[in-house]
């Protein structure tokens, strides 16, 4: 198996909303299409809980449309985390973790931290990207996608 050079980005965001709403909407992989841009759908393989499957199709370029990448809740606590991991025989190591934290009744701190294979980058482009490259457009994009979700959150 090739090495695989980890990037870890990580941003948190605070939501007005109730804790329990935020975390049924964040950590289900099924809404990420509603505020992840490359994601075309994801589809539970059963109930929101420890080892269900996720299937994730999503668009990493022009030349791959729509990837699909398996991915398995390796840890989750109702109302507070879910973990999202790619099967250790995967081609491309991914893991999604979603965490929420009440602040208030109304306020919730959402985090959320993705660990991606660089690899990943070079598949979708046919070239290889410098890491420092990389986790720029990554850390710019995860930020992009945090707004995105508070305002969907924030409007239901």
């Amino acid at each position: 198996m090739k090495e695989r050079k980890i990037i870890k980005i990580s941003d948190t965001i605070l939501v007005n909303n109730k804790p329990e709403k935020v975390f049924d909407f964040f950590a289900n992989p099924s809404n990420d299409n509603l505020w992840r841009t490359e994601i075309n759908q994801s589809i539970l393989n059963g109930d929101l809980e420890l080892g269900v499957k996720i299937s994730e199709y999503s668009y990493l370029s022009k030349k791959i449309p729509n990837n699909l990448i398996e991915l398995n809740c390796i840890d989750f606590d109702k109302n507070k985390l879910a973990i999202f991991e790619t099967q250790s025989n995967s081609e491309f190591y991914i893991k999604s973790q979603r965490k929420v934290s009440a602040i208030s009744d109304n306020k919730t701190e959402v985090i959320y931290t993705l660990d991606f294979d660089i690899n990943l980058v070079k598949y979708a482009l046919g070239f290889a990207l410098p890491k420092f490259i990389v986790s720029l457009k990554a850390n710019s994009d995860l930020k992009k996608y945090l707004k995105q979700l508070k305002t969907k959150l924030e409007i239901f």
